[in-house]
């Protein structure tokens, strides 16, 4: 993929990256990768009950907030959230050149599953069936919509974190190589990008600087997140607090609000970036994630990808372990995307 849009440089990132690598893994290595793509399940999952919904629909049909997955989810076929994950984790371990492998995939999926398929990436699928290489589908699409920047990109980014954990250069290459397979916009781009080094970053032990993850990402050429974020409606209160260098806030109040685009790639990010920091613990963190309505399963699905790196596999409620289909399957996968980041 050759395209000069699609980015492969940011110097100043994969500076602030190389100093936190960890070479030799661990159990708790190997438990917070596995909660990389359990949690992004469980989240996934969690808020496919209220998806679309607004929170003050949520809150008055439940009051403690979306506690359980429906049991029948482990027998069912995987969302679109975690089906595309994993085809992008699987066609990772096919090898460098991966990506019209892991587009062929997304072909397959839409033919044989396609359970929540979004509207970007089915058109972009269309493309892609058609015979149109890449990034080309993906470009056709985005300039046909305006120019919009959903969020089926970061959705399904975290196994790229997992296996380029220790290459800073691959990591941030791999992270919008793999997004514009079916999402060409910067933001896209940028928001796996952004993702995935906070991710990689608490899968080795370090807590992430979010703030500097964010100056370096702006420095290296990202657009102005925030003012995008305002100019589209967004809560930008852990964008804003983040960029300033503060904490961002504690609860999830600052969701409670109407998201006017629901489906945005940056506010997915922000819901990530909130979970790498807030205090909560994974349960109240993810269940907070979906009381704030929206597109629910998708926010919860990248706050859960990283609350599972940042917690591990083991703080994953049980019940919600229980939930997950193919859990072997996703098990194996993490610790096959693992084996790459050693060797």
């Amino acid at each position: 993929m050759t395209d000069p849009n699609v980015i492969s440089h940011a110097p100043q990132l994969v500076n602030l990256l190389s100093g936190v690598t960890a070479a030799d893994p661990d159990d708790n290595l190997k438990d917070r990768a596995r909660g990389v793509l359990l949690g992004l399940a469980a989240g996934n999952l969690l808020g496919l009950e209220v998806e679309g919904r607004r929170y003050d629909h949520i809150s008055r049909r439940h009051p403690d907030g979306v506690t359980e997955i429906h049991p029948g989810e482990a027998h069912r076929p995987m969302d679109d959230d975690l089906a595309q994950a994993v085809d992008l984790g699987d066609s990772i371990l096919t090898g460098p050149d991966y990506e019209q492998d892991f587009a062929d995939r997304l072909i397959t999926w839409k033919r044989v599953n396609g359970r929540g398929i979004g509207i970007t990436t089915r058109e972009v699928i269309r493309e892609l069936e058609r015979g149109g290489p890449l990034p080309e589908a993906a470009r056709t699409i985005y300039e046909r919509k305006n120019r919009i920047a959903p969020n089926g990109g970061v959705m399904r980014c975290a196994p790229v974190a997992i296996a380029h954990r220790n290459d800073p250069g691959l990591l941030v290459r791999e992270s919008a190589v793999s997004c514009a397979v079916t999402h060409y916009a910067d933001t896209c781009q940028w928001s796996c990008i952004i993702v995935n080094s906070a991710i990689a970053m608490l899968l080795n032990g370090v807590e992430p600087d979010l703030h500097g993850i964010l100056v370096a990402a702006m420095n290296d050429g990202a657009p102005d997140m925030a003012a995008i974020a305002h100019r589209d409606g967004i809560p930008t209160a852990a964008l804003d607090s983040l960029i300033a260098g503060e904490a961002p806030p504690a609860g999830n109040e600052w969701l409670l609000c109407e998201h006017r685009l629901i489906g945005h790639t940056l506010l997915a990010m922000e819901f990530g970036l909130w979970a790498a920091a807030t205090p909560m613990g994974f349960e109240d963190a993810l269940i907070a994630s979906v009381a704030a309505g929206g597109d629910t399963d998708t926010n919860a699905a990248v706050a859960g990808a990283v609350l599972g790196a940042r917690y591990g596999a083991s703080a994953i409620p049980q019940r919600w372990i229980a939930c997950i289909p193919q859990r072997q399957r996703i098990e194996t996968l993490s610790d096959s995307l693992l084996a790459l980041s050693t060797h």
